[in-house]
Parts: C-alpha cells; sequence; structure tokens
C-alpha cells in the first residue's frame, strides 16, 4: 500500500512539469512542437524501430485503475533519443508532458525523470512490432503495452 502511494506522490509531483498545450486522440496532453525526424539510415534498425509515436495505458495503478500514455520518440542518434512522455488524467493525478533525453542500450529506451523520489521509465520492443512499457519508482512497477499512434 506505502508503495501505491509513494507512485501517486511522484506521478502528482510530475504532474506540474509541464501544463497541457495540445492534445492526441486522446486526453493526453503533448506540447505544440512535438516533431518527429526520421533516423539516419545508418542507425542499427534496433535503434531506428523506436522512432514515432506510440500509445498505450497504464496497468497496475491505485484502484486497479488503468492511465492513458504517449511516448513520442522524436529523434534517434548513436547516443540515444530526444522523447516527449505524456500521461493522461487519472483520479490521483493530473495530465502532463514533459520532453527529455532517453538513452537506448541492450534493446531498450529508458529515462530517468529525477523528482524527490526518481522514477525510472523503461520500453523494449516486442516481436509483434509493440513497445512494453515498465515504470519504477521505490519498488512500485506499473505495466503497459504500447502500439503506434498516428501522428
Amino acid at each position: 500500500m506505502q508503495h501505491l502511494f509513494t507512485f501517486a506522490l511522484v506521478l502528482a509531483l510530475l504532474s506540474g512539469c509541464a501544463a497541457t498545450s495540445s492534445t492526441s486522440s486522446s486526453s493526453v496532453p503533448l506540447p505544440p512542437d512535438v516533431a518527429i525526424t526520421p533516423p539516419d539510415a545508418a542507425l542499427a534498425p534496433q535503434q531506428r524501430a523506436f522512432s514515432g509515436k506510440w500509445s498505450g495505458k497504464w496497468r497496475g495503478l491505485a484502484g486497479g485503475q488503468q492511465q492513458e500514455t504517449v511516448l513520442v520518440v522524436e529523434s534517434v542518434t548513436a547516443d540515444g533519443a530526444t522523447v516527449v512522455y505524456a500521461q493522461g488524467d487519472h483520479s490521483r493525478f493530473r495530465s502532463f508532458h514533459r520532453r527529455t533525453t532517453a538513452r537506448i542500450a541492450d534493446g531498450k529506451l529508458s529515462f530517468t525523470f529525477d523528482q524527490r523520489s526518481p522514477i525510472t521509465f523503461t520500453y523494449q520492443l516486442q516481436p509483434d512490432g509493440t513497445l512494453e512499457a515498465q515504470s519504477q519508482s521505490r519498488g512500485f512497477t506499473a505495466v503497459a503495452t504500447l502500439t503506434r499512434a498516428s501522428s
């Protein structure tokens, strides 16, 4: 129970990171300047495959609720990626978005928001073309399956 409270608190703190500017096809906010740059063909296919807009729902939240999420991988380089993480409204926290730098290693894209309690997001490509996502903070893990979304 304490883990659920901690996770809710971390997400509530993150909700102040950015104001809602525009939305995707759902209730998930995205900044108005989101732009996807096609990755360089010289990059490994495993890196290029992350590029684009992905959407899904977090599972494992308090009360069995789900929460919409969007990941936009705006650019991919040999060193990592620039991403926009966004989540929709939830009964315990507001929607928000945040642009950050991600690392790509061992077939996984990951980034951490350093708040009072760091929260780490990890995304792994699956053979069926989806992204399996995990969000971890203080021992609590939420999971999501994301599919490619129209831009």
